[in-house]
C-alpha cells in the first residue's frame, strides 16, 4: 500500500473492513450449518423410508404365512366331510381322496394328510387284525404299552418312504402332541402343536416340525361342553409339517436383505427356534422387529432382522448430493465474499466518486435473488423479463435467453388458457401492494407437472415502466405426498375388504370342497346315482350364487362417489352392516341399533359408509383384543343442533387418555402387529370434515370408546311419513 492510500485509509475504514471480514466468516459458518442440517434431515428421511420398507415387508410376510395356514386348515376341514359321509372308510378310499386333491401341486408344503383314530384297550387285537388285513402286514401300535386308549395313525397319504414310518404311531404318548390334541378335542377347534421332531424324519436333514389337528366327532349334534366333546370324539384329521420345507416354500420371494427367524412360543431362546432363513454371526442388524403370530391356539414369535446387505439398499444419494454441493458452495461463498469485501475496501480508497453502500445493497439484492431457494422473477409492465433467478430457471427448465418475455414463457409452460393467463399477468402492473395469487399448475420443459403458490408485489419504476417482482413456493412434492396418503388409505381399505370377503367365502368354499370330494370318491368307487348327483350339483350351484352375490355387495360398496345423493342413516348403516355383520356375528358381538324418526339428507353415501365400516372394524378389533366377555356395539341415530348425527359406541374399555388426541393423526396406530397402517381414522376424519363439511369426534364413556359423526347439510328432510 503506497503513502497516498495510507493517508486515505482512516481508522473508520479499518474498522469497517474488519467488521466485514468477521461477517464473511460468520456467513461461511452459517452456510456450513445449513448444509449439515440439510444433510442430517435427508439422511434421516432415507432411514425412515428404509424402516417403513422393512416394516411393510414384515407385515406382508406374516400375511403370507396366515393365508397358507388357512388354506391347509380348509383342506383338513374338507376331509372331515369325507369321514362323515363315506361308510366303511379304508386305506384305499383315503388314498383315492387325497390323490384326487393333488396336494403336492395345489398345496405345496404339506407332508401329508392323515387320520388318527381312538382305539379302546379291548378293541386293540381286532384293530391290529383289521390294519394288517388292510395292507399293513407288520402293523403294530408304537409305542405299544398298556393304556386305556390309543391314538394310532391309521391313514397318512401320500404314503411316501417318510410317511410309512408314522403308520401306527400313537401321537397321544408325546406330551407336546397330546397338549394340542387335547385342546382340539375340548374346544372343537383347529389346533397347532408346539415344536416337535416328526417320526417321519430320517438320519439326515432333520428339521423341526409341528402338526395341525382337527377333531372328528361321531355325531352331528351341537356339543356344548368339553365333556360331551370327549365322549363323542372319534379321532383327528391332521397334517404334519417340516418347518424349513414349509416356510421356504411360502417365502420363495422374500426380501434377500432381511432374515427371518421363527420361534415356538413367546420366549426367544435357541431351543425354541423353529425356522431360520439366514444364519449370520457377529452382525448388528440395522432394524429388528419381533411380531407374535397367534394361530389356532398357538403362538409363534417371528423375528425379523436386516442383513448387512440391507444398508446397500438405502438411498443415500440425496444426503451425498447435499454434501457434495453444500461444501463447495460454502467455500465458494467464502471466497466470493472475501473477494467482494477486499474489492469494496479498495474501491472506498481508490474511487471516491462511488458510494460503497449502494454497491453493497445492489450486490446483496442480486445475491439474495440468485441464491434464494424460491423461484423469483422481475418483469416490466410491457412483459419484458428483467430478472430470472436460477431456481426459477432450473425448475422450469428454460433459461432467460429462451424466455425473454412473459408471453414467451406462458406459451412454453401452459398447454391451454394462454390468452387469459397473459392478461392476468399484465393486470399485475396495477397492484399497489403485495398480493397472494394462490396455486397455479403448469408443465416444465421435461413435461413434468409443477404446482407453485405465487405472490407478487410492486418493484418500483425502471426505465419509465412499472415493474413487478413475483416469487413462488414449489408445493408439488406436498401435493404428491397427499396423493400417496390417499392411495395408502385405499390400499388399507382394500386389504380390509379382502379379509372380509375371505371370511364370508370360507364356509361356502369348504362346503363345495366337501360335496365335490364326496362326488369324486363315489364316482371312483362306481357308486353313481343320477338323482343324488343332480341334487349335490344343485347345492354347489346355490353356493356359487351366494359367492357371486358376496362379490357384488363388496364391488358396489367400493364404487367411488361423484355427486351427492339423498340418503338416510338407516340406508348408510345397513350398507355397512351388509359387509361386516357376518364377522361381528361370528365373533359373538351383540349389535344394538336405535333410531329416531327417519330423515334424509344430501351426502356422499359410499364415503360415509366407508367411515362407518372403519369405526365398526376398529371396535371389533378392540373387543377381540381385550377379550371382552360380552362384547357389544351400540349404534345411535340422533339430531345434533338440527344436524344429522350418528354415534357408534363399544364396551372395549375406551381409548387411553395419553393417545386420544393423536388417534386422528396420519400414520398413528396402536395395532401394528395387526397390520394397522395408522391412516384409517385419519382418512375418516378427512372424509367427514374436509369432503362433507362435518365433524368426527371421539371420546370415552362408561362402557368404552364412542365415535360421533356430525354431517353439515342444509338438505335435512323428514321422510318418516313418505310412502315407499
Amino acid at each position: 500500500m503506497n503513502s497516498k492510500l495510507f493517508k486515505v485509509f482512516s481508522f473508520h475504514t479499518i474498522s469497517t473492513f474488519f467488521k466485514s471480514f468477521i461477517l464473511v466468516w460468520f456467513s461461511f459458518f452459517i452456510t456450513l450449518g445449513i448444509t449439515f442440517f440439510l444433510w442430517s434431515n435427508a439422511r434421516e428421511n432415507a432411514m425412515d423410508e428404509a424402516k417403513n420398507r422393512f416394516k411393510s415387508n414384515n407385515i406382508e410376510t406374516i400375511h403370507k404365512i396366515e393365508i397358507r395356514m388357512h388354506a391347509y386348515e380348509t383342506i383338513l376341514q374338507s376331509s372331515m366331510s369325507l369321514l362323515s359321509t363315506v361308510e366303511h372308510m379304508n386305506q384305499h378310499k383315503w388314498f383315492v381322496y387325497v390323490s384326487s386333491m393333488q396336494i403336492e401341486k395345489h398345496y405345496p408344503g404339506f407332508q401329508g394328510i392323515g387320520y388318527s383314530k381312538i382305539i379302546q384297550k379291548n378293541q386293540l387285537p381286532k384293530h391290529i387284525e383289521q390294519m394288517r388285513a388292510d395292507g399293513f402286514k407288520n402293523y403294530l401300535i408304537n409305542p405299544l404299552g398298556n393304556r386305556l386308549e390309543y391314538h394310532p395313525i391309521i391313514y397318512l397319504e401320500p404314503l411316501t418312504q417318510r410317511n410309512i414310518k408314522a403308520i401306527g404311531y400313537d401321537m397321544f404318548t408325546n406330551p407336546i402332541r397330546q397338549k394340542a390334541m387335547t385342546r382340539a378335542r375340548d374346544t372343537g377347534e383347529t389346533t397347532l402343536s408346539g415344536k416337535v421332531t416328526l417320526v417321519q424324519e430320517q438320519n439326515h436333514d432333520v428339521q423341526p416340525g409341528f402338526l395341525m389337528y382337527v377333531p372328528f366327532y361321531n355325531t352331528h349334534s351341537t356339543l356344548l361342553s368339553s365333556g360331551q366333546r370327549e365322549q363323542h370324539l372319534e379321532g383327528f384329521t391332521f397334517a404334519p409339517f417340516r418347518a424349513h420345507d414349509l416356510i421356504d416354500e411360502i417365502l420363495q420371494k422374500k426380501d434377500p436383505h432381511i432374515s427371518i427367524k421363527i420361534y415356538d412360543g413367546t420366549t426367544i431362546i435357541p431351543q425354541n427356534l423353529l425356522y431360520e432363513s439366514d444364519h449370520v454371526s457377529n452382525h448388528s442388524p440395522l432394524f429388528v422387529e419381533t411380531i407374535p403370530l397367534k394361530m389356532y391356539g398357538h403362538t409363534w414369535s417371528i423375528r425379523f432382522e436386516t442383513l448387512p446387505t440391507f444398508k446397500e439398499t438405502i438411498d443415500n444419494a440425496q444426503p451425498h448430493l447435499i454434501v457434495l454441493a453444500g461444501l463447495p458452495i460454502s467455500f465458494l461463498l467464502l471466497l466470493t465474499l472475501l473477494a467482494f469485501y477486499q474489492t469494496a475496501a479498495r474501491a472506498r480508497l481508490l474511487a471516491q466518486s462511488m458510494t460503497s453502500e449502494i454497491r453493497m445493497l445492489n450486490t446483496e439484492l442480486e445475491n439474495m435473488i440468485n441464491i434464494t431457494p424460491n423461484p423469483i422473477i422481475v418483469h416490466a409492465e410491457d412483459g419484458t423479463i428483467l430478472k430470472m433467478n436460477q431456481t426459477w430457471s432450473t425448475i422450469c427448465g428454460y433459461s432467460y435467453e429462451e424466455t425473454p418475455t412473459i408471453d414467451t414463457w406462458v406459451d412454453k409452460v401452459y398447454k391451454d388458457h394462454q390468452k387469459e393467463i397473459k392478461q392476468y399477468i399484465r393486470n399485475l402492473s396495477n397492484i399497489t401492494q403485495k398480493v397472494d395469487e394462490g396455486e397455479f399448475s403448469f408443465y416444465n420443459k421435461s413435461g413434468a407437472l409443477i404446482i407453485w403458490q405465487f405472490s407478487s408485489a410492486p418493484f418500483g419504476t425502471i426505465n419509465g415502466q412499472k415493474t413487478i417482482i413475483s416469487s413462488a413456493m414449489d408445493v408439488t412434492e406436498l401435493k404428491n405426498k397427499d396423493n400417496m396418503l390417499i392411495m395408502q388409505s385405499r390400499h388399507a381399505a382394500m386389504g380390509e375388504m379382502i379379509n372380509m370377503i375371505a371370511h364370508q367365502w370360507r364356509q361356502p368354499l369348504a362346503s363345495i370342497s366337501a360335496i365335490a370330494g364326496t362326488l369324486q370318491v363315489e364316482a371312483m368307487l362306481d357308486q353313481y346315482d343320477q338323482n343324488h348327483f343332480i341334487e349335490k350339483l344343485n347345492s354347489i350351484s346355490d353356493l356359487a350364487i351366494d359367492l357371486s352375490d358376496t362379490i357384488n355387495d363388496f364391488r358396489n360398496f367400493s364404487k367411488k362417489d361423484k355427486i351427492k345423493e339423498l340418503a338416510t342413516w338407516k340406508q348408510l348403516i345397513n350398507g355397512s352392516l351388509a359387509i361386516i355383520q357376518p364377522i361381528l356375528t361370528n365373533q359373538n358381538i351383540e349389535l344394538h341399533i336405535s333410531e329416531t324418526r327417519e330423515r334424509s339428507f344430501m351426502t356422499y353415501p359410499r364415503e360415509i359408509r366407508q367411515v362407518i365400516l372403519n369405526i365398526l372394524k376398529n371396535a371389533e378389533d378392540v373387543l377381540i383384543e381385550n377379550e371382552i366377555k360380552i362384547p357389544q356395539i351400540w349404534i345411535r341415530v340422533l339430531d345434533q343442533d338440527g344436524k344429522p348425527c350418528l354415534e357408534i359406541e363399544d364396551n372395549g374399555g375406551g381409548i387411553p387418555p395419553e393417545i386420544i388426541d393423536k388417534i386422528f393423526d396420519p400414520y398413528f396406530s396402536t395395532k401394528f402387529e395387526k397390520e394397522g397402517t395408522g391412516i384409517g381414522l385419519y382418512m375418516s376424519k378427512m372424509i367427514v370434515e374436509h369432503h362433507n363439511g362435518g365433524k368426527l369426534n371421539a371420546y370415552n364413556t362408561n362402557h368404552g370408546a364412542c365415535f360421533q359423526i356430525i354431517l353439515q347439510t342444509d338438505d335435512y328432510l323428514d321422510v318418516s311419513g313418505i310412502a315407499e
